[in-house]
């Protein structure tokens, strides 16, 4: 969510963990590696996972909430929130809580460079992952919002394109979105807000056409987050392109539902599987609260024209991130946040049961989620993070998953990684 201030922590810890938890493991012990779940969870003949995490890396200082995009030539590109400079002042509406950082590696996550915008591109895009690389090898960027609407229900946002693997981007070009259901509304700062929300996913279908999933509110969607009365609970609706992203137009809403969770369905991710009997699948997962709220998932056939019903998820989470695995294994990352994120001051010397960044697998497609993974806090580092991830696969077997420790107003705070090697036994 876009105006969040504060964030929870897990338990202590260095090195090595083995799909275990540092704290309050006997909470979420249903969910954990195969040593802790049901045995009923673990189809007859599939294989188990083991999962091995490798010590923290520092990747982008004063960072919070990566975004992280992997290009066909294995390039990386992640984009992060920066402190506000002294005397900033915040638009009026459509307030981003942090300005874009962003760093590149081009071996695999070893080290990473600053990369800047031109100069006359000002701060360059501003976004939440939604970034395609299209057949052809060009990569296009999405602002994280599209702003409006016209009176005829259009909302226009901004564009980047690099042909050079993310050596520079040109732009900005603007992009419209048609899609007169939706209405503008407030934030959960409770400050205006009156467009649509980009978050992570844009896909390339086999016609060409592009498919991306955003968050929004429709005419009509007017059930007030428990949190913030000012925020309506939002829908995941899939609009798709056929001009490379210039144009979008409404396919469906993914999911919608005024009594699921504080937030309805938002934060949504996506992804397209390409091995095992359901190739062609989409596969979405949705964010739907703030505070110990399960994730769900819908999943479609039909290039999204329909989609199954919202199905709850057994772990909690925000910003779920999701990848389909070179072997067809899929892992989502995301964070578990615990009662009493967002008030700093409890957090001195004290750790939140359950709250951490972790990834859960799953060896059936998405039919069903296992061994989950957490990353422990290290002790030069405070037990606090929004839990925002990201993961991407660079060589077989061999994930690099992004998070952040700290938050916003907190003088300690960056984008860490750790490479998790996973093997089936």
């Amino acid at each position: 969510m876009l105006a969040e201030r504060a964030a929870g922590g897990c338990g202590q810890g260095g090195g090595f963990m083995m799909n275990s938890i540092p704290t309050a493991r006997s909470a979420i012990a249903p969910y954990l590696g195969q040593t802790t779940m049901k045995k009923t969870s673990r189809k007859p003949g599939a294989s188990a996972l083991r999962v091995k995490v490798g010590p923290e890396r520092i990747v982008h200082t004063d960072a919070i909430q990566p975004f992280m995009f992997q290009s066909s030539k294995g390039t990386l590109f992640n984009q992060s929130q920066l402190s506000f400079p002294p005397g900033y002042v915040s638009p009026a509406r459509n307030r981003f809580p942090g300005l874009p950082g962003n760093v590149i590696s081009r071996d695999r996550g070893a080290t990473w460079k600053l990369w800047k915008p031109k100069p006359e591109q000002g701060e360059g895009p501003t976004i939440e992952g939604a970034t395609v690389e299209l057949k052809d090898g060009r990569i296009l960027m999405f602002d994280w919002i599209a702003d409006g609407p016209t009176p005829e229900g259009n909302f226009t946002g901004r564009l980047w394109e690099s042909g050079d693997d993310c050596e520079t981007f040109d732009g900005p070009m603007d992009f419209n979105i048609h899609l007169p259901e939706a209405r503008g509304g407030f934030d959960d700062a409770g400050a205006p807000y009156s467009g649509l929300t980009f978050h992570r996913s844009v896909l390339q279908l086999p016609s060409g056409d592009l498919l991306a999933v955003i968050y929004c509110w429709f005419k009509g969607d007017d059930t007030p987050c428990p949190y913030q009365t000012k925020m309506c609970k939002f829908r995941t609706v899939l609009i798709r392109s056929s001009d490379s992203g210039r144009n979008w137009k409404y396919v469906s809403t993914v999911a919608v539902g005024p009594s699921i969770g504080e937030e309805g369905f938002d934060e949504p991710v996506m992804i397209r599987l390409t091995k095992g009997p359901k190739a062609g699948r989409l596969l979405c997962i949705m964010r739907t609260g703030s505070i110990e709220c399960p994730l769900y998932q819908c999943v479609s056939d039909d290039e999204g024209k329909t989609w199954s019903p919202p199905r709850k998820l057994e772990f909690c989470g925000v910003d779920p991130d999701l990848l389909e695995m070179s072997d067809g294994t899929l892992v989502c990352a995301s964070g578990w946040r615990c009662k009493g994120w967002g008030h700093a001051d409890q957090y001195k010397g004290k750790l939140p049961p359950r709250a951490c960044n972790y990834i859960v697998f799953s060896k059936d497609h998405g039919e069903t989620w296992s061994d989950l993974t957490s990353f422990p806090f290290e002790p030069y580092a405070d037990p606090i993070s929004t839990y925002y991830t990201t993961v991407r696969e660079i060589a077989k077997g061999r994930l690099l998953v992004v998070y952040d420790i700290g938050f916003w107003l907190v003088p300690l705070r960056y984008v860490a990684s750790r490479i998790v090697t996973v093997k089936h036994q």
